[in-house]
């Protein structure tokens, strides 16, 4: 074994030093991100991210968004998106999420089975098997809860349950890179709303209330079952003994059976599934004028849970069909 001299030693660290050097250089570039709250600046980023991505595959681009959990490092281009929660709001916009808490059939043969997988937010093991660049959730999670998910990928919470659902497609468009394609869906759904409530004010039932319910729970303008829809965009109010309970901000109210009459408008939407309670029999709610006049509206469950954007958009068809049809 031959020994390396003093002589040959030096010109041999030297050169371990150049590597060293030029690696380091090459990784602080590769690390620099852009940083700030999602803005107009962003948007001719994404689309040369776009323009140069012709494949639809995920680049290196990151770009900073401010959540209701501090701010987070998302790219600019997902691909491989885990929606927990909503995930018919990425389908209105004509992006495929990989994975989501809805079942498939919700989505009309958009998303299939080979390449969509429904899956819960506690399945940590599924969400990182499928190898996502960017996880989205519906609410504020639990901390621990969030820890995980961000360990998996970026996660970002959509706040489904106090921003309004314009807000939160809007927000959702920006997170992913596809704003105008988020502002263009919603602006088809907001005309299609504007027709709908034509014809019901054509039908004489526009300044109507509606009580929307499952079981002793009321729900409000921020709550699924249909509620966002009829109050936020057909236009009708609930009764004013309701009004005064979510105009202090509660998304719901529990109430007994036997109060329950003097929260009721003139039309009922109850939502019910297989084995929910048979209230024909119910005295109390046989006393109700609006069950008197035949003015409920029974809702499926697992059709009327989720209120994402493609499925708010069935929801409101069913439901003014639903509505010309008592009258």
């Amino acid at each position: 074994m031959k020994l390396i001299t003093k002589r040959k030693l030096i010109p041999i660290l030297c050169l371990c030093v150049t590597v060293t050097f030029t690696a380091c250089q090459k990784t602080d570039k590769e690390n620099t991100e852009p940083s700030g709250n999602i803005a107009e600046t962003n948007d001719s980023a994404n689309g040369q991210a776009a323009a140069s991505n012709p494949n639809n595959t995920s680049d290196a681009s990151t770009h900073t968004v401010s959540t209701i959990m501090g701010d987070v490092e998302v790219p600019v281009n997902p691909v491989r998106i885990v929606a927990l929660g909503n995930p018919g709001d990425l389908v209105s916009m004509g992006v495929k999420p990989i994975a989501g808490d809805n079942e498939i059939d919700l989505f009309d043969g958009l998303l299939t089975a080979d390449t969509y997988t429904k899956i819960t937010s506690e399945d940590y093991e599924g969400i990182m098997a499928l190898e996502p660049d960017l996880i989205l959730i519906a609410d504020t999670p639990k901390k621990e809860e969030y820890k995980k998910l961000t360990a998996i990928a970026p996660t970002v919470a959509t706040e489904a349950y106090t921003k309004s659902l314009s807000e939160r497609i809007i927000f959702t468009g920006k997170v992913i890179g596809k704003e105008a394609d988020a502002k263009k869906a919603l602006s088809e759904f907001e005309t299609q709303a504007e027709t709908y409530k034509a014809q019901l004010k054509n039908a004489g039932i526009d300044n109507k209330t509606i009580t929307v319910m499952e079981g002793t729970y009321l729900f409000g303008d921020k709550y699924g079952r249909g509620a966002d829809i009829v109050y936020n965009y057909l236009g009708f109010k609930a009764p004013d003994k309701l009004q005064e309970v979510f105009q202090k901000g509660d998304k719901y109210l529990e109430i007994s059976m036997e109060v329950l009459p003097e929260y009721c408008g003139d039309y009922i939407l109850n939502s019910v599934w297989d084995g929910s309670e048979d209230l024909s029999q119910n005295a109390v709610w046989n006393s109700i004028p609006a069950v008197k006049n035949g003015h409920v509206i029974n809702i499926d469950f697992s059709n009327y849970f989720s209120r994402d954007l493609y499925t708010s958009g069935k929801q409101m068809k069913l439901l003014v069909e639903a509505l010309l049809a008592l009258n």
